[in-house]
């Protein structure tokens, strides 16, 4: 009998050091320090000045809802969109908020599965100024505007387009309002987001010419990223079973799937 008492004790005792053990680890790892990433000013995707609403983008909400089911926080670093890309690759960066696929980028950076993703497409002041566009293709010898550093701008000098970039979406529109430029190349949502912003006085038209998925994407060179990609996907995948992405991506009246809002929209001077 005193046997079985000791062997239940020393059972016992096993079976608290255990518990010790993995809730210890899992303090720990909830301690650790966080994901360092860069983003750009992107709404409604990324909103780098939070307004009275706090909404910081679903970008910022789907991925950091991500992170934290997984015991991961992250923190961010807003610049413009060419430094954000370079600098992500950095030591002391662990990755981006969000990014589309080139066969360049992989060299340096791990995708995830995909996030969402967004209409992209032509903005003309002149419905004429679409007539015969079907594809990028069309716009050789073309003036178009479009952010530098985007996927998109490369697409635009395979076309043999007249690119002029800026700085950010804000800029490049502007661009199209004043008449610098025949047409805008750009993602759909973070350009009618600033058009939004300005006091209408006349239509823009939009045309889509394709939908691009994006990712989350992590430096290659961190020590880390193995372990919160699939950290990521794992909770990412859950996030779109159990109605998350539909929750989140509902606050800024977005229906997921994606759905495009009207082809055409006041805009202002």
């Amino acid at each position: 009998m005193t046997g079985a008492r000791t062997l239940l004790a020393i059972a016992g005792f096993a079976l608290a050091f255990s518990v010790t053990i993995f809730f210890g680890r899992a303090e720990a790892e909830l301690r650790q320090p966080p994901l360092h990433f860069t983003c750009n000013d992107f709404p409604p995707h990324k909103i780098e000045h939070v307004g009275s609403n706090e909404q910081r983008g679903f970008d910022i909400d789907i991925i950091s809802e991500a992170f934290r089911r997984t015991g991961w926080s992250i923190d961010i670093t807003y610049m413009p969109w060419k430094r954000a890309l370079e600098f992500a690759t950095r030591d002391q960066f662990d990755g981006l908020c969000s990014c589309s696929y080139t066969p360049e980028r992989e060299a340096t950076l791990m995708f995830s599965d995909e996030v969402f993703a967004v209409s992209v497409g032509l903005f003309a002041l002149d419905p004429a100024a679409l007539a015969g566009v079907v594809g990028v293709a069309d716009l050789k010898g073309r003036r178009v505007a479009v952010v530098g550093g985007y996927n998109l701008e490369g697409e635009l000098e395979a076309a043999g387009a007249k690119v002029l970039a800026a700085s950010d979406d804000k800029r490049a529109l502007e661009m199209l309002v004043h008449g610098n430029i025949d047409l805008l190349y750009a993602y759909e949502l973070p350009t009618r987001h600033f058009m939004r912003t300005r006091t209408l006085i006349k239509k823009i038209e939009y045309q889509e010419l394709r939908s691009n998925p994006y990712y989350m994407c992590l430096n290659r060179k961190s020590p880390r990223s193995e372990q919160a990609m699939a950290d990521f996907n794992r909770a990412l995948a859950e996030m779109k079973v159990d109605k998350t992405m539909k929750r989140i991506l509902r606050r800024y009246r977005i229906e997921y799937p994606a759905a495009s809002p009207s082809a055409s929209e006041p805009v202002t001077q």
